[in-house]
């Protein structure tokens, strides 16, 4: 607080008036989190739980309303190929939601399992990703099952097995309330004595002499801490633009159907599901009760967008491809009613993996960001792995995530996305 006193001389004794008092526009925390995404609130609580003193702002109410997060669901699944690494993280954030679900108000992990469909037989080239997959969860001992194309014509009768006849159900998986579990992630840090400022708009951060010493807001109020962690999203790169070079801002389509006959689509009928998508990029999820409609998206490398300045909406061209899409695979979606669409916001390394480490020059900053697709998946896994970083400790997840030097032709790694540029 800034006290304005005036002091007057009485004789020969001064007397002191306090006139008022105004709020300090600069605040100081231990660690100050910019970005109230999966990434920053996970970071928030697992610091908040170590004992920091933390400060999170976010340009608008949590959660934002273009952030990536604000859907209705997101998948959450372990199938990531041949890739260790991402099946341990996965795993272990699984974990992590069933606890949040029991922290949280209310559940927001629902737990369907994961089928996968394909065109073609396990063995075959074109299904490496499934196959590779399948091989890290039986090593895990989790229970998998092949379907056969009267199995899963038997179990879920909405797909068109003439066109998918293969599958694999894996049951350790399944989607999260993604806008949902933002706010009530949001409600519990602040319980756990997170201080939150919404409506508070990073715009300058303030060097000097290789140290970050604060943070400017559009709003006209300073933060400063400890160490910085800008976890802003597509934002990242506009706040720190030496990382301009490795993330990309891309857009990817996602359509609400209210299917005639709702009960074909409930989860017991059809789970969570990706549809050859290593090959196609397509996946959906189950009725959403609540909101009444069937989601599907896609997952490809996207359309690379500005995160503010460009234009958001679907395409009537990507439109007509999903009603194809489901004209092959599950018919009886294809011509339901499109409610809603909207443009998900995928923050990309060019190399598909995430950039958590801090700025190899500046003291004082530190990027959690890069989610590729993958953060809401992983956000319980996130936040431990945030603090370490922060604190300097050592994490073997982390090694993979350090600041890096990409070229320009780095291919992305994730064996799931299709890349439609190919």
């Amino acid at each position: 607080m800034l006290v304005l006193m005036v002091s007057l001389k009485i004789g020969n004794y001064f007397l002191s008036i306090h006139l008022f008092t105004l709020p300090s526009m600069t605040h100081t925390s231990d660690f100050l989190i910019i970005g109230g995404g999966i990434f920053g609130l996970s970071a928030a609580l697992s610091l908040r739980e170590r004992q920091y003193n933390v400060t999170l702002i976010n340009s608008d109410a949590l959660p934002h309303p273009l952030a990536a997060s604000t859907d209705i669901s997101k998948i959450v699944r372990v199938e990531y190929g041949s890739d260790q690494q991402y099946f341990n993280m996965a795993m272990e954030s699984i974990k992590g939601w069933e606890t949040w679900n029991q922290m949280l108000d209310r559940p927001v992990y629902q737990s369907t399992g994961l089928l996968m469909l394909m065109q073609k037989d396990q063995k075959a080239p074109e299904q490496s990703f499934e196959r590779e997959s399948v091989a890290l969860l039986q090593e895990a001992g989790l229970a998998t099952q092949w379907l056969s194309e009267g199995e899963l014509r038997s179990r879920y009768p909405a797909i068109n097995t003439d066109f998918f006849p293969y599958a694999h159900f894996n049951t350790r998986a399944g989607y999260v309330a993604s806008g949902e579990a933002i706010g009530l992630l949001a409600a519990y840090a602040k319980k756990r004595g997170v201080i939150i400022r919404e409506g508070q708009t990073a715009q300058e951060l303030v060097i000097g002499h290789g140290h970050l010493r604060q943070v400017k807001t559009r709003e006209g109020v300073r933060f400063s801490a400890g160490q910085t962690i800008v976890a802003a999203g597509a934002y990242t790169p506009y706040l720190v633009p030496d990382l301009q070079p490795y993330l990309k801002a891309t857009g990817h389509p996602v359509f609400h159907f209210r299917p005639v006959e709702a009960n074909a689509f409930r989860a017991a009928h059809l789970p969570v599901f990706t549809a050859d998508i290593s090959n196609t990029g397509w996946y959906g999820f189950p009725y959403h009760p609540r909101e009444g409609v069937v989601k599907i998206a896609r997952h490809t490398d996207g359309l690379l967008l500005h995160p503010s300045l460009d234009d958001r909406r679907v395409t009537d061209a990507e439109v007509t491809d999903c009603r194809t899409f489901l004209a092959l695979a599950i018919p009886a979606l294809a011509k339901a009613p499109l409610v809603h669409t909207r443009r998900c916001l995928y923050t990309d390394t060019l190399d598909g993996h995430f950039w958590i480490d801090r700025h190899p020059e500046i003291r004082g900053l530190s990027v959690a960001s890069g989610g590729s697709g993958h953060g809401m998946k992983m956000g319980p896994a996130l936040g431990p792995l945030i603090a370490d970083m922060a604190e300097g400790k050592e994490n073997a997840w982390l090694a993979r995530f350090r600041w890096r030097a990409l070229k320009a032709d780095t291919i992305q790694e994730e064996a799931a996305r299709f890349k439609q540029s190919s």
